[in-house]
């Protein structure tokens, strides 16, 4: 126990004899993409957007040992342990066989050399498990317990001593210094509840965040520190010199370590050290940015929404992260006689005075070196509690992705608890790198790090599906070099990944939500298909490839009429259901489809068309339409059956040759001559004269039988009619010459009317004058059909002539068919110029 007194108290070195303290854990598998759970205590917001829904540590567990006072020299071991590992086994089963040499403690003669330190930690899950909700907030809880010991600043001639038990005489009759040393210890059970969240998305640039409140108790604390230790040894069990001032305490239950020395049941034990434990709070804060340089791969339509994350994929090209880790810890309250005292011992003083084996035995030599020893005395300004730091520290991370799985993670884990802070369990500083193959169900981590108690170390750690391993330190396995530490942990979880989601038919609706998941369909539909995209899915779409409305169950109706077009017998006009869909615009109960005149209202047996004088001839193909006719004579009557229609019959009741019209021959001057060949039909004369008197009826010089207008006087050059001037005649010419007919029928072409029109002005001046209007035909069609048209024209042009003011009596139709051609009817030319309406003006 005396080496405990050098130190500053008995306790103080029972915690150099027990340190420990708590690293990074999980290093190398806490950064990768697949950590889950396991990531959250070193980055509070690594779980959220992360590639589990669901994570739960099932068995954790994480070790270490470090230290920077001495190392293990393998190769020193009996026939070299990296050589003979496997041949001499002698050492494993008694170890205190290996020799001293090594062990290397470092050059405790240089006054120079730094202070060493010593770290050991250890945690258990106990129960760790988180889920996320949609890729877009985490929640996560846990419970470990976690037990922290540290020894800092510890001399090598102060160590050398330690380990000879003092009995090193090179550093007797020395004047040793010490300027600070500190040793805690820190057991705890945590339970902390996480929360992260996605702070910013807008592809590219990815931001989250994290925090993890924990609820502490305290089971059990211990810390001791000196500043200024000066001491000088006479022997092993003699000092000359003690001086400094000393600071420990530790909390009330451990004062319940003396009962194991009593045959206190393990289970009594434990109920006395949770007894009144005290509790804190505590917090983890972490943030995580990243940048995604093709955010569009990682995108998808899923289920109705758009742009989705793919969960299930690791989407940046390099991520940084900050995180502020243990921040907060417990008050305890002392026991025993914790407390800060002041020591200033010139005098040899024998120090067997502190060999004890119990915290009591030693709070008693204490109380007493404190109370009857005037080199001994108390600070008593400290008070009846303590409080104890978490380790907290502040984490910095750059991962940055190389290629497909391959990954490469630069961390920096650094202590933030400064040397002022007596009671604390303060990490020590580690940087790491660490390339990474990352896949789901499959990593192999390769951490290098440097810490300041341990140096360069390079781990090994692997994820096999649930399981997780890994050691930080290669050598301490395989026995190469010198070996300083080792720390290893272990989990088995239960993840449950992001996968993609299925989708058989490529639909963009998941299988586990698809309808139709053989068959590609939307999602409105819930994945069956709308082919036509009408708005009703194929199943219940009586025309599925053809657009159409809800109320025809989906088939078309182009024209509206309310029949669907594959019931329609004409889709693409508007119709009635009586025809199947088609139409009767002119309501005759005869569809459009078959009536041979679907505007006029009309008989069905005549297929629609109207027949007005009732005589079974359409009056599209009556020549007599408002006359009752047999069909043979296209609907014209012929009362007395002369062949000619009473239409066009000047004598409808008397029997008549067609070339007068109908009408019997007469004789009108009774001069013996019908007037067919009286060429004087008015005027009785011999018949050697052709029925023309030798007279001058008229007067003017010409024969009646040679004068066109026997009874009005005329001139030679108008055979022995009235003269008419130059520019009358041209008007008369003009309308005979412009005179045209639509083909068919009597209607008068517009181009006609000018010309008709100066015509009957100069009727309307003439008063005396009469027209006569004779209507032709080529001899093409029917004879009959012919016959009526050259009237209809005709009456056309009198009827046009009369609406100009001219007096209907003075206008005189004829119509002669096509009787009296004047040119051939074998060529369209000569067609032509029989296809006419002449117009002669007549003196009476």
């Amino acid at each position: 126990m005396k080496k405990l007194l050098l130190s500053g108290s008995l306790f103080l070195l029972c915690l150099t004899s027990l340190t420990a303290i708590s690293q990074t854990n999980y290093l190398g598998v806490y950064q990768s993409n697949y950590a889950g759970v396991m990531g959250i205590e070193n980055q509070p917001a690594s779980f959220v957007d992360g590639r589990y829904k669901f994570d739960m540590t099932l068995v954790g567990l994480n070790v270490g040992a470090w230290q920077d006072l001495k190392s293990f020299d393998t190769d020193a071991m009996p026939g070299g342990w990296n050589k003979s590992f496997r041949k001499d086994t002698l050492w494993m089963d008694d170890p205190l066989l290996i020799d001293k040499s090594v062990f290397d403690l470092y050059d405790w003669k240089n006054e120079g050399t730094r202070t060493r330190n010593v770290y050991v930690n250890t945690q258990v899950e106990l129960l760790s498990f988180a889920f996320q909700i949609k890729g877009k907030q985490s929640f996560g809880l846990s419970i470990k317990n976690r037990f922290v010991a540290t020894a800092r600043d510890l001399s090598p001639k102060l160590s050398k001593l330690s380990e000879e038990g003092l009995d090193f005489a090179q550093l007797w009759n020395q004047d040793l210094n010490d300027p600070v040393i500190n040793a805690d210890i820190f057991a705890w059970n945590e339970f902390g509840i996480n929360y992260g969240r996605v702070l910013k998305d807008d592809n590219q640039h990815f931001m989250k965040g994290g925090i993890t409140f924990k609820l502490v108790q305290g089971l059990a604390s211990a810390y001791a520190a000196t500043d200024n230790l000066i001491y000088k040894l006479d022997n092993k069990d003699t000092s000359l010199v003690l001086k400094g001032a000393f600071d420990y305490g530790y909390s009330e239950n451990v004062d319940n370590i003396d009962d194991l020395s009593n045959s206190v049941s393990t289970n009594d034990f434990i109920k006395s050290m949770l007894k009144n434990t005290p509790w804190g709070v505590g917090a983890d804060l972490g943030f995580v940015y990243e940048f995604r340089k093709n955010p569009e791969e990682f995108k998808y339509d899923m289920d109705g929404e758009k742009n989705l994350w793919k969960l299930e994929k690791n989407k940046y090209d390099f991520r940084l992260g900050v995180a502020l880790l243990d921040i907060g810890g417990v008050r305890f309250k002392k026991g025993g006689l914790s407390r800060n005292f002041n020591v200033d011992v010139t005098l040899p003083f024998n120090l067997q005075t502190f060999d004890t084996n119990s915290i009591a035995g030693f709070d008693g030599v204490l109380d007493s070196l404190l109370t009857n020893d005037p080199g001994w005395k108390e600070d008593q300004t400290t008070g009846e509690t303590y409080f104890m730091n978490l380790p907290t520290a502040l984490s910095l991370q750059a991962d940055y992705h190389i290629w497909k799985a391959f990954y490469v993670n630069l961390t920096g884990h650094i202590n933030l608890l400064g040397k002022s802070t007596n009671s604390k369990a303060s990490t020590p500083s580690v940087i790491s790198i660490t390339p990474s193959f990352d896949h789901s169900w499959f990593g192999v981590h390769l951490p290098i790090s440097y810490s300041t108690v341990s140096s360069f170390r390079m781990g090994l750690a692997t994820r096999l599906g649930p399981l997780t391993i890994g050691l930080v330190d290669l050598k301490s396995i395989l026995a190469i070099g010198r070996v300083r530490g080792t720390q290893f942990y272990l989990g088995l979880r239960m993840p449950v990944p992001y996968m993609a989601p299925d989708d058989r038919d490529g639909d963009k609706v998941s299988d586990k939500l698809d309808a139709c998941i053989d068959v590609p369909g939307i999602w409105d539909f819930k994945g069956c298909p709308d082919t036509d995209k009408d708005g009703i899915v194929d199943t219940e779409d009586a025309c599925p490839l053809d657009p159409g409305p809800i109320e025809f169950k989906g088939c078309p109706d182009r024209d509206g009429d309310k029949i669907i077009d594959k019931d329609d017998q004409c889709p693409d006009v508007a119709g009635v259901i009586y025809f199947q869909g088609c139409p009767d615009v002119d309501k005759d109960t005869v569809m459009d489809l078959k009536d041979d005149c679907p505007t006029e209202f009309g008989k069905i047996a005549l297929n629609g068309c109207p027949d007005r004088d009732e005589d079974g001839v359409k009056d599209s193909e009556d020549l007599c339409p408002d006359n009752a006719g047999p069909i043979a004579n296209q609907g014209c009557p012929d009362t007395d059956n002369d062949g000619i229609f009473d239409f066009v019959d000047n004598c409808p009741t008397e029997f008549g040759p067609k070339e007068n019209n109908g009408c019997p021959w007469p004789d009108t001057d009774k001069d013996g001559l019908i007037d067919k060949d009286d060429e004087c039909p008015t005027l009785a004369g011999p018949l050697k004269n052709k029925g023309c008197p030798y007279i001058d009826t008229d007067k003017d010089g010409i024969l009646d039988k040679d004068d066109d207008c026997p009874t009005v006087p005329g001139v030679i050059e108008n055979k022995g009619c009235p003269k008419i001037d130059k520019v009358e005649q041209e008007i008369l010419n003009t309308a005979f010459e412009n005179l045209e007919f639509n083909t068919g029928n009597a209607i008068i072409k517009a181009e006609s009317y000018a010309s008709l029109d100066e015509l009957a002005k100069l009727l309307v001046k003439k008063p005396t004058w009469k027209l006569k209007i004779s209507g032709h035909t080529d001899n093409q069609g029917d004879d009959s059909k012919n016959m009526v048209l050259s009237k209809q024209r005709a009456e056309a042009v009198k009827a046009y002539l009369a609406s100009k003011g001219v007096d209907v009596t003075r206008l005189k139709p004829e119509f002669f068919g096509e009787t009296k051609p004047v040119a051939t009817n074998d060529t369209p030319e000569g067609r032509q110029k029989n296809r006419r309406v002449e117009m002669k003006i007549l003196f009476e």
